[in-house]
């Protein structure tokens, strides 16, 4: 295969050849825990791994050391001595690295293109039946998270209730299983309800300013910051600019720590208590102050221009929509189609299959809860559906009043 392609510790772009002599490359594509240890599953692009080796973990910066290396063959594991470019290798010893985090030598840091998950649509509220469990609730729930960077877990700041989020009904009934059975932890769940987001409805652009007194001297910062919406092309939900690259006013970490906060803003909530998606933040200028200007002093001049710009600009709230395929037989094919109408299903396609019409839409989750029952009683249990999550688009204004 030609050399894959990346980024080096400088950010310049590289190729990595498949090359069991050149330093170590590799991707962490996959976790599978169990109650002893963690399994992380590697590809290597480039270079030799080997068994108590000390690797660097490029998105933390930091090291982490492989004390085993196993191959995979169905469940069973043979301890390996090496494994190099073109390999599938199970590893053990990672503490801190998720899925898709790029490993590489120390020596030789390398960045290779990270994976995107899609956010997740959907919610639910879960806890332990004895207040025994909770600490083995929140551990099980932190593991399930590494394994699984489509699945989320988070405590209420409003009700200090947990709350899981995913991919849809199945994925959350599969975790909530999983708990169960692998991990014997006794839960209660309530209700599944569809997560929203919010976006800006235009652009906005203000400046947060941090100038406070405190015992230890003078805290000063000051950002511009401008924020726009886009469109949800499948994308990351969240783009930054710095237009300082090049002639920087402020010490590079200080952009760092800014970018960063503005994450955490955006994962927060904006006017109607919804984490802001689908949104651009360009940082336009900063002011920098020796001996006053440090991180805690950015983070509160984001926190301040951000505010700025959701009262100035107004937020739209966004919901889930899914891509629905329907297989169904033809005399069955009316039925289906009037009852996706009603659900606000927008029929894209419809074609055969063999001996079936295959119905592919767009429809919103909130009106997909309870369908499966639906769909067999309109085609006496002779229909079936796939859904998977396609795109945050702007709710319509009596579902936003409702939510409001």
């Amino acid at each position: 295969i030609p050399p894959i392609k990346g980024l080096d510790g400088k950010g310049k772009e590289k190729s990595f050849p498949p090359d069991p002599d050149k330093p170590f490359v590799g991707l962490l594509f996959k976790i599978q825990s169990d109650k002893h240890e963690e399994l992380g599953f590697v590809r290597i692009y480039s270079g030799t791994l080997k068994p108590s080796s000390r690797i660097l973990s490029t998105r933390l910066n930091k090291k982490e050391n492989i004390t085993r290396l196993m191959k995979i063959q169905a469940d069973r594991k043979l301890l390996i001595e090496s494994a190099s470019a073109g390999d599938i290798v199970g590893v053990i010893g990672l503490k801190d690295s998720v899925t898709g985090d790029t490993l590489c030598d120390p020596k030789e840091p390398a960045l290779l293109e990270q994976i995107t998950f899609p956010e997740t649509v959907i919610s639910t509220r879960i806890e332990p039946e004895s207040s025994a469990d909770k600490d083995k609730l929140a551990n099980t729930l932190a593991m399930l998270q590494r394994e699984d960077p489509t699945f989320r877990a988070r405590v209420s700041a409003d009700t200090g209730e947990v709350l899981i989020s995913g991919m849809g009904e199945l994925h959350l009934e599969v975790i909530c299983e999983k708990i169960k059975q692998d991990y014997h932890v006794k839960i209660r769940t309530g209700k599944p309800r569809v997560s929203y987001r919010e976006t800006l409805k235009g652009p906005g652009r203000a400046t947060g300013q941090c100038h406070r007194q405190i015992a230890a001297g003078t805290l000063f910062a000051e950002v511009e910051i401008a924020m726009e919406p886009i469109a949800d092309d499948g994308g990351s939900p969240f783009e930054f600019f710095n237009r300082l690259a090049g002639e920087p006013s402020i010490p590079f970490e200080h952009v760092a720590t800014i970018e960063d906060q503005l994450r955490e803003e955006c994962r927060g909530s904006g006017m109607y208590g919804f984490p802001l998606s689908q949104i651009r933040a360009t940082l336009l200028s900063a002011q920098y102050r020796d001996g006053e200007s440090n991180e805690q002093a950015y983070r509160l001049a984001v926190a301040h221009a951000v505010q700025q710009i959701l009262a100035q600009a107004g937020t739209n709230i966004l919901e889930p929509v899914m891509k629905l395929e329907v297989r169904t037989p033809e005399e069955y094919l009316g039925d289906v189609t009037s009852d996706m109408a009603a659900r606000r299903a927008a029929i894209e396609n419809v074609s055969m299959r063999g001996q079936l019409q295959v119905i592919t839409s767009a429809v919103p989750l909130r009106e997909m809860f309870g369908y499966s029952t639906s769909l067999r009683s309109l085609t006496q249990g002779r229909a079936v559906y796939t859904m998977e999550p396609l795109r945050y688009a702007v709710a319509p204004a009596d579902v936003a009043q409702q939510l409001m």
